[in-house]
């Protein structure tokens, strides 16, 4: 994972041993977000809801496509970023 997620990348997780012995090994900083009352937001800023709609969005997105293969999925998801941002292929072709 290190060349492909920043340094500074910040890894969330309901708190399962496993995420918390892969952030420490790749040196990550590990939040914890459960999805209990009075757990559902850390550090004041990141929320549960978030990560759901991101993943609720993404999983509206992809559904059409019938399962691409794995190895397109960067593409798919700079898609589906460029769609969310309002942007229009006629946009993006002018912009390069």
């Amino acid at each position: 994972m290190t060349p492909l997620v920043p340094d500074d990348a910040v890894l969330f997780s309901d708190g399962a041993n496993g995420c918390k012995n892969l952030a420490a090994a790749a040196g990550f900083e590990h939040s914890v977000v459960g999805s209990k009352p009075n757990t559902r937001v850390t550090s004041g800023c990141y929320y549960i809801q978030n990560v759901n709609s991101l993943h609720a969005r993404y999983k509206s997105f992809i559904k059409p496509f019938c399962g691409p293969a794995a190895k397109n999925f960067s593409g798919y998801i700079r898609w589906m970023e460029v769609r969310l941002a309002g942007m229009r292929p006629a946009e993006l072709v002018q912009a390069s």
